[in-house]
């Protein structure tokens, strides 16, 4: 029932969406429908691998994997632009005799409609929406749950201005609804990720700020940085929610690239204990989260 959950909501975008431009097909020159679509899947798959026998420096035997699929389904006429992109990342560790777990999990869908007001101005409305797959714990303790299927997740709807230049672009809104969904009762009880003790959904509007770059920088390398800010207008608006992520990717040939991929997120709704020697709690603050990964992959582009 989650995953249908899941794909009803998004399918609710998806129609309301192309409602939204149909309503403008009057005032856009009408363009050649199947040139204006254009559908492209990525896949691509990334492993490591290390076996030891009778090493005399020590070591243990591992296996990581890490799938990640992109649908990027774009339309675009000489007065609009509307971009969908669907991400999904999953990644598993197998070390020594140890349960197999999961290193990474994530799904991201945007859709984002761009109407052009000038050269380089557009009019915009924005939905994002982040959350992963499976239950999420802190390792080595594999018997609290800190995560599961929406929960956390986050939901931004934007309405507002858009900025394009060739190599990077910008979105500015001043009227933003981000809603945080904690689903799972235990998470939800305890009052995890900013909703109240017993709620499930918490729910605030302020202003949103997204900046993206994407350059090849030198031969076969590229950078692609995003950077996503929110302030709530009614919930101490000088807090200012960060998440970041940058990934340098270089080509090897058609089928393999390597990726360097960064993620910086600072979220004030999100606390983090930190106890003493003797078990005290001494902070429960919100702290800079960071994840690295490199990876070696494999791709299929269609």
């Amino acid at each position: 029932m989650k995953f249908k959950s899941f794909f009803l909501i998004i399918s609710f975008v998806v129609v309301n969406f192309y409602c939204f431009a149909e309503n403008d097909k009057d005032t856009i020159v009408k363009t050649d429908t199947l040139k204006a679509w254009k559908i492209k899947s990525i896949t691509s798959l990334s492993f490591g691998q290390t076996s030891y026998k009778y090493w005399s420096q020590g070591g243990e035997n591992s296996l990581t994997s890490i799938a990640n699929q992109k649908i990027i389904v774009k339309h675009r006429t000489k007065k609009s632009v509307w971009d969908n992109n669907f991400e999904a990342v999953y990644g598993i560790m197998k070390q020594g005799e140890r349960k197999l777990i999961k290193t990474d999990d994530k799904f991201e869908f945007t859709s984002n409609y761009s109407y052009k007001a000038s050269e380089k101005w557009f009019y915009n409305a924005m939905i994002n929406l982040k959350s992963q797959f499976t239950e999420g714990f802190k390792y080595p303790n594999d018997s609290t749950v800190v995560s599961d299927f929406f929960s956390p997740a986050q939901l931004i709807t934007s309405f507002g201005f858009e900025h394009k230049q060739r190599h990077y672009y910008f979105i500015f809104s001043v009227l933003t609804g981000k809603t945080t969904f904690v689903t799972n009762t235990l998470l939800s009880d305890a009052g995890a990720y900013g909703v109240d003790k017993g709620k499930k959904i918490k729910a605030g509007v302020g202003s949103f700020i997204k900046f993206v770059y994407k350059k090849e920088v030198v031969q076969n390398v590229e950078l692609n940085s995003r950077l996503e800010l929110f302030s709530d207008y009614f919930n101490k608006p000088e807090y200012v929610d960060v998440y970041w992520e940058v990934m340098i990717k270089m080509k090897i040939n058609k089928f393999m690239y390597a990726a360097i991929n960064t993620n910086l997120i600072y979220d004030y709704d999100t606390k983090f204990i930190v106890k003493d020697n003797a078990g005290n709690i001494i902070s429960n603050d919100a702290k800079v989260q960071f994840k690295e990964a490199f990876a070696l992959a494999f791709t299929i582009d269609i």
